[in-house]
This record gives structure tokens, C-alpha cells and sequence, in this order.
């Protein structure tokens, strides 16, 4: 059996992994082995190989096991090989004698594989194949709602919604936050959001808002098409607007005081302010309440509203 997990959201595909082989350990359990050992497993990781990776995989795919269960071979980043290992691993796939057609697993996980090489096309084909998309919108809500239950814990709306928008969808690091916020209290609240969760932002949203600043209607909109193109959720961009503008009212109120920034987010921010009066940054963060709770009510569209905003500036 052929399987094919790739894509950016490595935690997923990670967890798919590890049920792969927690099954595989479950044979083991079923002919008295503790676990998997060499007689049956093998994992090779294509990074760490200067340049063979068809041999063990052929070594192992056509060794008979000293027991009846099937094999687990998993092959990391083949990606990352060359073309020519690449070519020999293809070559060996479609041989029907070799371990296509056996009572073997060969798994293939990657994060970035090449999508118009042969051995890509072949994998799609020929392998139970899954794409692991990073989650947006309910997807994302939903994957919070159920790690948190998971682990006996509650979130609200608001907080959840809090906690998507500082997070995002990394859920490396999204899963590390859950742990911390329920550890601090299993009923998770807005204000524990604020409180223990600090936002990411990114470089790309310090641009939009110098936009913002300069008055530079048409650049901002430009950057935040190109934000949304790279699959960004409209919804953590206004929550990166809503952190990022309270942070400038804050230096703008107290400019010599860090509210607890990173030092080059204090600095950026700090250069910000300056390009608003204090008035403005009230208006503009009353605005963005106002588009966060329409939004919540359904009253209007994310990208639609966030293009306003920006053009109303």
C-alpha cells in the first residue's frame, strides 16, 4: 500500500503519521511484540541523506518479515533528494513486482513536494494521497472547539474568535496556546486570551498600516490583496488591525512606555504613531469595533469591509 501525505499544514500531517504507525503498533501488540522494531519498521528522512534512498527502501520493501504483518516504510522529503534519486525511487514504484503490489505500507510525507515532477504526479495517482491545507474560517473554528473539548475544557465566541486572530492557523502553535490557556484555566475567556497570548505580526501587516498612515489609499489596498492572495483569513488581518492600532494608541498616549512589545515591534509601532493624531487612532479603533461586530452579526463581508475601512481612512 502507497500513501501520500503532504502539505503545509505539517501538524495534521503529522498527526496522520503517528496514527499510521500507532495502528502498525497495534499488529504488533496483536502478535505479542511490545512495538515495532527493525524486523518491521523503517523510516528514512531524505534531508538526512546525502544522496542513497532507494536502497534501504528496496531492502526493506523486498526483505520477507521473520513475521506475517505488513512492513512500515516511511520515507521523509524525498522531495529534497535529487532528481536522479527521485527518477529511481519512480522507477522502483511502478515496477509492479516491487512493493506496490506487497503486503507492505510505504508512507511518503512531505511539506513541500514538487508538484510537476513525475514522482508527484505518480504519488497523486497511484497513492492514497492527502493534501494538508492550512485551516481557515469554521474549519479552523471548528479544530479549536474540539482540541479544546478534547482536553475537558470550554471556550466562548469571543474568545475563540480572540484566539484565531492572534494564532492564526498554525497549529503548532495554536495547540501550545490551548495547552497554556487551560492550564491556566479550563474555562477560557477573553481576557486570559489577552492576557497569556501574544500576536504575531507580520511584516506584512506593519507595511499595510504605514500605508494607512501615509494616506496611501491605493498601496494599502494593493497590500492587502497580495496578504489575502498568500491565503491569509480576513478576519486575522482585522484582528492584526485591531491589536496593531491599540498598540499605537497605547505609545501614542505613553510614547516613552513599551506595553510589553517585542523591541523592534515597540520601535515599528513607535515610528506609527506618529503618523496619527491621537483623535484619528480613536476614530479608526472605534471603526474597527464597529466592523468586528457586524461581522459577527453577519451584517457584512470581511474583504468588503476591510477594503472600506481602508479607503474611508
Amino acid at each position: 500500500m502507497l500513501i501520500f501525505l503532504y502539505g503545509q499544514d505539517t501538524y495534521r500531517s503529522r498527526e496522520e503519521l503517528r496514527k499510521i504507525i500507532s495502528e502498525q503498533e497495534k499488529v504488533c501488540l496483536a502478535y505479542g511484540r511490545a512495538s515495532l522494531n527493525w524486523f518491521n519498521f523503517v523510516k528514512i528522512d531524505a534531508k538526512e541523506k546525502e544522496a542513497e534512498i532507494l536502497e534501504p527502501v528496496k531492502e526493506n520493501a523486498n526483505t520477507s518479515s521473520m513475521f506475517s504483518e505488513k512492513k512500515l516504510i516511511i520515507v521523509e522529503n524525498i522531495f529534497c533528494a535529487n532528481k536522479e534519486e527521485q527518477e529511481k525511487i519512480l522507477e522502483f514504484l511502478k515496477n509492479k513486482d516491487n512493493a506496490k503490489d506487497k503486503e507492505n505500507i510505504i508512507v511518503f510525507w512531505d511539506e513541500e513536494p514538487d508538484g510537476k515532477s513525475d514522482l508527484f504526479k505518480f504519488l497523486k495517482e497511484n497513492a492514497k494521497s492527502k493534501k494538508f491545507e492550512f485551516l481557515q474560517g469554521a474549519k479552523l473554528r471548528d479544530w479549536v472547539k474540539e482540541r479544546v473539548a478534547a482536553n475537558e475544557g470550554i471556550i466562548d465566541g469571543q474568545a475563540l474568535d480572540r484566539l484565531i486572530n492572534y494564532a492564526g492557523s498554525d497549529l503548532w502553535r495554536m495547540a501550545n496556546e490551548i495547552n497554556k490557556l487551560l492550564a491556566y484555566d479550563k474555562k477560557i475567556k477573553t481576557e486570559n486570551v489577552e492576557l497569556l497570548i501574544k500576536p504575531e505580526i507580520d511584516i506584512n501587516v506593519f507595511n499595510i498600516v504605514d500605508a494607512l498612515g501615509q494616506k496611501n489609499k491605493s498601496r494599502a489596498i494593493d497590500l492587502m490583496g497580495k496578504y489575502f492572495g498568500k491565503g491569509e483569513d480576513e478576519i486575522r488581518l482585522l484582528g492584526m488591525f485591531v491589536y496593531q492600532f491599540r498598540n499605537i494608541l497605547k505609545i501614542k498616549s505613553s510614547p516613552a512606555i513599551n506595553p510589553g512589545l517585542h523591541p523592534f515591534v515597540f520601535s515599528k509601532t513607535r515610528e506609527q504613531a506618529r503618523n496619527f493624531s491621537f483623535e484619528q487612532l480613536k476614530k479608526i479603533y472605534y471603526q474597527l469595533m464597529t466592523i468586528d461586530l457586524d461581522l459577527k452579526l453577519g451584517r457584512i463581508e470581511p474583504m468588503a469591509a476591510l477594503e472600506l475601512f481602508a479607503v474611508g481612512l
